[in-house]
């Protein structure tokens, strides 16, 4: 799986949108893959959940939904250097509070490096799902841009 991993990511590399998304429930793989990537181009992984958290902290959660594309992007400004940044546990980028599409979000910050992502959900008929229908994270986007690799 890494070896199709590779390729793929250097696929996007000559798209505008360099996106690739890792997609499993959770328990499917995702993590591990991710970490045997990273660990073979010697990148880092982003744990968004984290760092996005304690980076909204300071704000006020009135003013979130206007910063946080931009603070996701300083975020992300660090590993510039390396053209591939890894992401992983991004779950928080659902909270309703924040009132962002997180494909489209993900898909912004992919056009000026690689971004390759643990996409926390299904991929069916070629939309991305998260969250069941009527629950608050929900989320269902057709894959526009972007390159999935299945693990389920």
């Amino acid at each position: 799986m890494l070896e199709r991993l590779e390729q793929l990511v250097a696929d996007a590399a000559q798209l505008n949108s360099k996106l690739v998304l890792v997609v499993a429930n959770s328990g499917g793989g995702k993590t591990a893959l991710l970490a045997e990537f990273a660990k073979s181009r010697d990148l880092q992984i982003i744990n968004v959940g984290s760092e996005l958290s304690n980076l909204l902290v300071p704000i006020a959660s009135s003013q979130r939904s206007f910063e946080v594309l931009g603070v996701l992007r300083d975020m992300l400004s660090h590993h510039r250097d390396r053209r591939v940044v890894v992401l992983d546990n991004i779950e928080v980028m659902f909270d309703a509070e924040l009132k962002i599409n997180p494909f489209d979000t993900i898909k912004r910050l992919a056009h000026a490096m690689t971004v390759v992502v643990a996409w926390p959900g299904n991929f069916k008929d070629g939309r991305l799902l998260y969250a069941k229908v009527g629950h608050p994270e929900h989320c269902d986007v057709a894959v526009d841009g972007a390159i999935v690799l299945e693990l389920n």
